[in-house]
């Protein structure tokens, strides 16, 4: 996987307070977020479901060996009508669920994900959005995942950007942290 080690902590401390039920990764990419996911609720005695979304089927090949129950592999485009329904179908009613969106880093993916998935993740809980470092250095499609956040987060008021979250110094995620407040 490649993330930054201080978003790392950030997600230690919110799986620690959300608890969440299910956790929707979207970008596996190999699957090794997913599995340090498994890893980090296994540690807390939570018994989350992953359900881990790509185009590519890497991280389904990859994560096989390990035979770990609670992590689903999709393979498909995450803004597909059958993706978003497939992972409804796996969501209870009371679940809590958290989502983080690492696919293509890209304005029209990122505006996608967050009005597909807007309503799934549950209240107090996190729809987190990856790499908005690249607006802040200029890497890739620009504007990219973050201005995405910017225009989006004004016409969703049940969710607010938690820049509390962006306190260990450095983050690929400025201005990703959405938590769902209604």
């Amino acid at each position: 996987m490649i993330k930054n080690p201080f978003d790392l902590i950030s997600y230690e401390e919110i799986l620690w307070e959300i608890k969440p039920d299910i956790i929707i990764e979207i970008g596996s990419a190999h699957g090794g977020f997913a599995l340090w996911l498994a890893d980090r609720m296994k540690n807390i005695n939570l018994h989350a479901k992953i359900v881990s979304v790509d185009l590519e089927d890497n991280a389904k090949k990859n994560l096989a060996a390990f035979k770990l129950k609670n992590i689903v592999c999709l393979v498909g485009d995450c803004n597909s009508q059958r993706i978003v329904d497939d992972i409804k179908s796996i969501i209870k009613p009371k679940d809590s669920v958290l989502l983080i969106e690492d696919s293509s880093h890209t304005y029209s993916n990122t505006l996608a994900v967050l009005n597909n998935y807007k309503e799934i993740v549950s209240i107090h809980s996190y729809l987190i959005i990856e790499d908005g470092i690249c607006d802040v250095l200029h890497i890739g499609d620009i504007p990219g995942p973050m201005k995405a956040v910017e225009d989006w987060i004004e016409k969703n008021p049940n969710y607010q950007i938690d820049r509390e979250q962006e306190k260990y110094i450095m983050t690929y995620n400025p201005k990703g942290y959405l938590k769902r407040i209604s």
